[in-house]
């Protein structure tokens, strides 16, 4: 008899591949036929050309790394999915095989705000689809391990915020302030997921001597 119940596996197999290709694809938008070298000794200071490029090329790289090791998280929480789980990582997936695109975008154009809205708006939209995902399993679908404990998942959901918020507040930044300063601003997310932990890991410590008081 056919199984009609959906395979985690599958859509963790799927995902590992997306990531793995973004993640590659996204170095070949550092373009180095534009590089002006005409000796060995002109290589150096035209490296500093390309510059731009490589901080969104290393930008890009981490964060989908982030998010990939959040999903490798989520779904360790996960003890089944649903179509509509299925369906979120799916369209999550879409928007991460485009990082490379919207890389080369803002690599060429990065002084342009609607540039540096189509790249944040991008991981933007990961980051959100990611928050969807491990919402609607949380409190919709049922899908998490009965094991799981509640203040676990809250701090999921607050780290999983931070991304979608940067990414806002960039854009903002991109039209209002500074076009080629606002990509900075990613350097914000590492900082807040610390913090996060922090008070995590204090409210984890106040429970545990709070029970066993």
């Amino acid at each position: 008899m056919i199984s009609r119940q959906l395979n985690k596996n599958r859509i963790e197999a799927l995902t590992d591949g997306i990531y793995a290709i973004a993640l590659t694809l996204a170095v070949l938008t550092i373009d180095i036929s534009k590089i002006p070298i005409t000796d060995g000794s002109s290589i150096i200071p035209a490296l500093k050309t390309i510059l731009p490029q490589l901080m969104h090329y290393a930008i890009a790289f981490f964060v989908l790394a982030s998010f990939w090791c959040a999903h490798h998280r989520q779904t360790e929480t996960i003890k089944k999915v649903d179509n509509t789980y299925v369906w979120l990582n799916i369209l999550t997936l879409f928007f991460v095989a485009l990082v490379p695109f919207t890389t080369d975008l803002i690599g060429d154009y990065g002084e342009y705000p609607p540039a540096v809205a189509v790249y944040a708006g991008n991981l933007f939209l990961i980051g959100s689809l990611n928050l969807m995902a491990i919402y609607y399993a949380n409190s919709k679908g049922g899908l998490i391990s009965g094991d799981i404990e509640k203040e676990y998942i809250e701090y999921f959901i607050a780290k999983s915020l931070v991304v979608p918020v940067i990414c806002i507040i960039i854009i903002i930044f991109a039209y209002t302030v500074s076009s080629t300063g606002s990509t900075f601003l990613f350097l914000l997310i590492p900082a807040f997921h610390q913090i996060i932990k922090r008070v995590y890991k204090k409210r984890q410590s106040q429970l545990n001597s709070h029970n066993s008081g």
